[in-house]
């Protein structure tokens, strides 16, 4: 496999910042709204598994405070990514490398921990905790829980979207 190439103005280091940001705030409409179409359908199959609903009844969950599902939809999400990352307080001290560029459709970013304030270093300072994963649709760069899961596994890194439970 070559390198992916490196890009270090990218919108998935927004991207990226936005919903650890959003999960640690709890900003449910957010998170979803930074989410794959495959993975808002994995979590509202979730959804529907764990309130034994039908799952067209769990299905177009809506990004808005409106839409009484939202919440439990994320939560799942937002408490995997919690416990995979060391909680609430050490999220924010995660910086987010440039973008490796792996196809046309798929990007991500490299986690990097207990980095503090921005500033700009060399890769030889540093050493990735996790990655997040992109893919490109609706011309915009969504996180992907399948990507996030292969990309992490290929890398040897834990996954911080990983063990979703019911």
């Amino acid at each position: 496999m070559t390198s992916p190439k490196i890009q270090f103005e990218h919108p998935t280091q927004l991207a990226a910042s936005t919903f650890l940001r959003a999960v640690v705030e709890n900003e449910v409409t957010t998170v979803w709204e930074r989410l794959s179409r495959e993975t808002r359908g994995l979590l509202e199959g979730l959804y529907a598994a764990r309130n034994a609903v039908a799952l067209h009844n769990a299905a177009g969950v809506e990004p808005s405070s409106e839409d009484a599902r939202l919440a439990e939809v994320v939560a799942p999400l937002r408490i995997s990514v919690l416990a995979a990352l060391g909680g609430s307080e050490r999220v924010g001290a995660f910086g987010v490398s440039g973008a490796r560029i792996v196809d046309r459709n798929t990007a991500y970013v490299l986690l990097l921990p207990d980095f503090g304030e921005e500033r700009i270093v060399a890769e030889t300072e540093w050493r990735p905790s996790h990655l997040l994963a992109f893919v490109h649709e609706s011309r915009e760069w969504l996180i992907d829980l399948g990507r996030t899961a292969d990309l992490s596994a290929d890398a040897e890194l834990p996954d911080p979207l990983g063990a979703i439970r019911r």
